[in-house]
């Protein structure tokens, strides 16, 4: 049986590669074609994805202490209080060491 690129109608990864979607690159590169971390690629492709939306607008709305929508670690409002921005900038691929980011996750 092939890999999951044998499923597929077309080659997505033309599109998936496209330097216009820099975090969905930088997801792309990393979790479908396995390059490590420190791949020249991979670490120009997340350094986009941190100054393009949506993670540079998430980060934006960002209160300077670390939070949104209200101090604290807040599950509330649904899809604007900090879990849920976490969570999205973790499933965008954010980079963990950013300093806005780590604001938020302490």
């Amino acid at each position: 049986m092939g890999g999951w690129i044998d499923r597929v109608k077309t080659d997505p990864l033309p599109w998936l590669l496209d330097e216009e979607t820099p975090a969905v690159r930088h997801l792309a590169l990393r979790d479908l074609l396995d390059r490590p971390s420190d791949d020249a690629e991979v670490v120009a492709a997340r350094a986009a994805a941190m100054r393009a939306d949506p993670i540079s607008s998430i980060l934006a709305a960002q209160n300077p202490e670390g939070w949104w929508a209200k101090p604290g670690h807040g599950y509330s409002p649904k899809y604007t209080g900090t879990v849920w921005q976490v969570i999205f900038l973790d499933q965008l691929g954010a980079d963990g060491s950013d300093p806005r980011v780590r604001a938020a996750c302490e």
